[in-house]
């Protein structure tokens, strides 16, 4: 009667595992399964607002990505796509995912955060289809990178990744000055993809793709794309006004690694980036900020913000600051801290 009930108990467990092991199974298979539905949705219903464009330029044609940016149709992409074209009616193509392509025009660009937008001449009553803009504010790392355009003329090719990074200042490639608050994704970007959408989980853009970091050229998980809040700041003002003027601080500086603090005998404790040159006439050496002093913290009447890195002073700057306004640096100069407004000025004009 014992060795009945032992068995039986056996049994019972035997079933219990495979039971739960089927739920598991179950379980990841329909997560699965709706996590492809998702992504098979999310491409049927975004792919119609991306564009593949092909631009004539004294240099050969170029070739990119753009997106439906309103309801005017106008097409957001890159300015290193676009900017050697002219702006006359056909000297730019761009290709939708059922077949329609249609000339286009420049309306303006802007080297500094790399953003332009174009005019379409669509016909009468075509069915436009503005993507929905997102807020890059909200982006964290993990999140999911999703992302459509057109690598090596592979035309609207959907790839998926995570957030890797926020935060990071790149280099416009054109200039010494610095794109800020860039997002770093490992969603797989390629030539060609450059002003093509970012998207999040939830089919919003929160950045417009614009270069990689690859030896080989191709991609190799580290993708940069323009946060997209620094577009809704930029292209309004390229419709209306034809340019955007960039906050300008004139100084040039390095981060306080230290092997830096080592050399210059600087206390380990201190952190905040090294002032290594001020631009003559300047809205920075007019106000008083010397070579040599190392920049503590950044504030204005909104928002005041420690300074780590020159990435984090040209973020603050990108996100919170405008030409005409004032900010106030704290700065460590002989061991004493020094209180230090600046009126910002404008990058020069470059369009």
């Amino acid at each position: 009667m014992k060795k009945i009930i032992i068995n039986l108990i056996i049994l019972i467990l035997i079933a219990s595992c495979s039971n739960d092991s089927n739920i598991t199974e179950s379980a990841t298979s329909q997560d699965t399964a709706y996590s492809n539905y998702l992504l098979t949705d999310f491409y049927e219903n975004a792919v119609s607002g991306v564009v593949a464009i092909r631009a004539k330029t004294p240099m050969g044609p170029s070739t990119g990505s753009g997106f439906v940016w309103d309801k005017a149709g106008r097409i957001a992409t890159n300015s290193h796509v676009v900017r050697e074209s002219g702006n006359i009616l056909g000297d730019i193509i761009v290709s939708f995912s059922n077949g329609d392509e249609m000339e286009a025009k420049l309306i303006a660009h802007d080297i500094y955060s790399d953003l332009a937008i174009l005019e379409v001449d669509y016909p009468k009553n075509y069915n436009i289809n503005p993507l929905k803009i997102g807020n890059s504010a909200l982006v964290e790392v993990g999140q999911t990178a999703l992302a459509i355009g057109n690598p090596y003329g592979e035309n609207f090719t959907l790839t998926k990744g995570i957030i890797s990074a926020i935060g990071r200042a790149r280099s416009d490639l054109e200039t010494n000055f610095q794109i800020g608050s860039v997002i770093q994704h490992d969603a797989s970007i390629n030539p060609g993809n450059s002003g093509g959408p970012l998207f999040n989980q939830e089919g919003e853009v929160v950045g417009v793709n614009a270069q990689i970091v690859s030896r080989s050229g191709s991609s190799s998980g580290i993708g940069f794309a323009i946060p997209i809040n620094t577009a809704k700041k930029v292209i309004p003002s390229l419709i209306s006004k034809k340019y955007y003027e960039h906050p300008y601080l004139g100084i040039s500086g390095t981060d306080l690694i230290i092997e830096l603090k080592k050399e210059l005998n600087i206390p380990f404790e201190i952190q905040g980036i090294y002032v290594t040159d001020v631009v003559k006439n300047g809205p920075a050496i007019n106000s008083g900020l010397k070579e040599g002093d190392i920049i503590t913290s950044i504030s204005n009447e909104l928002s005041t913000s420690k300074v780590y890195t020159f990435s984090g002073l040209v973020n603050f700057l990108t996100e919170n600051s405008n030409p005409g306004e004032e900010i106030k640096l704290t700065v460590i100069r002989d061991n004493e801290n020094v209180s230090i407004d600046i009126i910002l000025g404008s990058r020069p004009l470059r369009n």
